[in-house]
């Protein structure tokens, strides 16, 4: 049975149909008489032919943890507002990627939201993630494997030696890009958001960053201003192979580099 730690973990709601997939432990506990909170605890053994797990939370966070074991363990903490409203996990498989989706039961559609459903996830670091929320914070630090984020005005944590893919329309990204070379893209970008990164200047990185609000940078970095008032930074480190882009329409964007002390092949610590 999947027990997970004592910390801070959240809600959760999952997914799942005919997958390779097997659930190996789930528990509900009994709602709390006073606050009506409900803890559900549930471990999915991964199938070998997944290597990306896409999580959709629309009523509450997602903050993901890494473990070593081939199993998703899932903790959420939910908090029913409207009467017999009970949160489903839903899974299904498609391809190589496992979905999670959070829904309710049993409340009116035109009701708002049913109830708030804020999940810790655990699984392991290797594995491709894409996740989603509406307004709610998404946390996703020191991951080995790429990260997909998006939210529309919650707040997004990540940090990843691997690409890194986050959006958020009104809240902040903080981002971590530690890996030294990636493949593809990374692309962080808001719409009015603020976004503070670290650079790895170590690396063989290609930056780009452009916003029409405030840039700034930590390192001696030349920002430049184009005739429409868009602030503009590119550089150039290694070969310059991984593109690093951020963008944002009209909010702040503050660049730092990335310093890894000792070994660098470890994930250094991102601040909260």
């Amino acid at each position: 049975m999947f027990r997970a730690p004592r910390l801070r973990r959240c809600a959760l709601p999952v997914l799942f149909a005919l997958v390779q997939v097997a659930c190996t432990a789930s528990r509900t506990s009994a709602p709390d008489a006073v606050t009506g909170i409900v803890r559900v605890d549930e471990s999915v053994r991964i199938d070998g032919g997944v290597t990306r797990v896409a999580i959709d939370n629309p009523y509450g966070e997602i903050n993901l943890r890494s473990r070593d074991e081939r199993e998703v363990g899932i903790h959420a903490v939910v908090q029913r507002l409207a009467p017999r409203a009970r949160m489903k996990l839903v899974r299904t498989r498609e391809g190589d990627t496992l979905r999670i989706a959070v829904t309710f039961e049993g409340a009116a559609t035109d009701a708002g939201a049913p109830g708030r459903a804020d999940i810790a996830v655990f699984m392991p670091g290797e594995l491709a993630v894409a996740l989603s929320t509406r307004d709610a914070r998404i946390a996703a630090k020191r991951r080995p494997g790429p990260i997909e984020a998006t939210t529309q005005s919650g707040e997004i944590h990540a940090s990843s030696l691997g690409r890194l893919t986050l959006h958020s329309g009104s809240g902040q990204i903080r981002a971590m890009a530690i890996g030294k070379r990636w493949p593809g893209a990374s692309d962080i970008a808001t719409d009015s958001g603020r976004i503070v990164l670290l650079v790895p200047t170590f690396g063989d990185i290609a930056l780009e960053a452009r916003t029409a609000g405030r840039l700034t940078t930590g390192f001696g970095l030349s920002v430049h201003t184009l005739a429409d008032g868009t602030h503009e930074a590119h550089a150039r480190y290694g070969a310059g192979t991984s593109m690093l882009r951020v963008h944002s329409t009209s909010g702040e964007i503050v660049l730092e580099q990335l310093v890894l002390l000792g070994d660098d092949k470890g994930l250094p610590e991102d601040e909260d």
